[in-house]
């Protein structure tokens, strides 16, 4: 795939997924599997302030724009994020509002930097997200079964609907994949409970909002 042997000049970033065994409609990279348990988590936006990496994993659980310059250039982090205990995967955006092929990109874009950091090293959990119910098709392609996986409640009780995706999407994501732990950012959701294996960890805004109450 690589054929020029210069990543430099690939300005489609294909050695990103070179040599990666390509799964589902869209080819998405297969990730290896993981029993990661995250601990103390930050985001991707906080790293540089943190005085003992290693004690500590980070997430990209936050707004796009804090992260978008990523996928152009994750070496120039790699040096940085290599202190750190591990990695929870990229997690570009899917809105309903935007067209299929822009949902299926970022997915596909979450699934290709999660294998290159597998592929350099890092200590990955990845991440699963969907936004509508013809996502499940392919959404949760490239996924590792049996693994930890993680996912985010931002948003979720933000209207009727968000609330009833979620949960189907949670259902389709044991369903595909069966992972044996779910790592899952933000509020709790008391339905999730009853599943095995669910572990909780403060997203970004709470931890935030925690800092900002507590002074």
């Amino acid at each position: 795939m690589l054929k020029t042997g210069k990543a430099k000049y690939d300005i489609f970033r294909t050695y990103y997924w070179h040599n990666a065994e390509l799964v589902g409609n869209y080819k998405m990279p297969q990730l290896e599997a993981t029993q990661a348990i995250p601990f103390n988590v930050i985001s991707f936006n906080e790293r540089s302030g943190i005085a003992h990496p290693e004690e500590h994993w980070v997430d990209f659980f936050i707004d796009d724009p804090l992260f978008e310059p990523f996928w152009n250039h994750p070496e120039k982090s790699f040096s940085n994020l290599k202190k750190f205990a591990g990695i929870i995967a990229t997690d570009y955006s899917m809105y309903p509002e935007l067209l299929p092929a822009q949902r299926i990109w970022n997915c596909t874009r979450n699934r290709v930097l999660a294998y290159y950091l597998q592929q350099n090293g890092f200590n990955v959990i990845p991440v699963a997200s969907w936004c509508l119910e013809e996502d499940f098709e392919w959404c949760f392609d490239g996924l590792p079964t049996d693994s930890s996986i993680a996912i985010t409640t931002n948003g979720c009780k933000s209207s009727t609907y968000a609330k009833k995706i979620f949960f189907k999407g949670v259902e389709e994501l044991i369903a595909q994949k069966n992972p044996s732990t779910l790592v899952v950012c933000g509020r709790e959701v008391p339905e999730l409970n009853e599943m095995a294996n669910v572990m909780y960890y403060p997203s970004f805004s709470q931890r935030w909002k925690e800092r900002v109450k507590n002074g």
